[in-house]
């Protein structure tokens, strides 16, 4: 196997791995709270918009694309989708939104901050 072939590997096989989870009691139901599943990591190609958003100065909508993008239930399904991305710009609490993000992200994942600065 060539070099990509064994970085493509390693990829897929922390991609096929199991879902994490993250508890966000404001969501919830009947007093238990919403379980947003997501995979510890994510490819360049779903991020892209979250790039050019942070390079554009949108810091908000690209928190909010984030979510849409990583946010899945627990069959590995989308729980939000592109079109909801106005809604949750407008109507749904950002300090909740930022919080479920940032308990996501990897520790070695870049932040906003870093975009910010590249």
């Amino acid at each position: 196997m060539s070099i990509i072939d064994n970085a493509e590997a390693d990829f897929r096989s922390k991609l096929n791995g199991s879902l994490q989870h993250i508890e966000v009691p404001e969501w919830g139901e009947n007093g238990e709270p919403l379980k947003i599943y997501y995979k510890p990591l994510v490819n360049f190609k779903q991020q892209e918009k979250v790039f050019a958003l942070t390079q554009a100065g949108k810091i908000g909508e690209a928190v909010a694309q984030t979510l849409i993008i990583r946010a899945l239930d627990e069959d590995g399904k989308p729980l939000f989708h592109q079109g909801e991305l106005e809604k949750m710009m407008r109507f749904v609490d950002p300090s909740v939104i930022s919080r479920v993000v940032n308990l996501m992200a990897p520790e070695d994942q870049l932040d906003t901050e870093d975009l910010k600065k590249s």
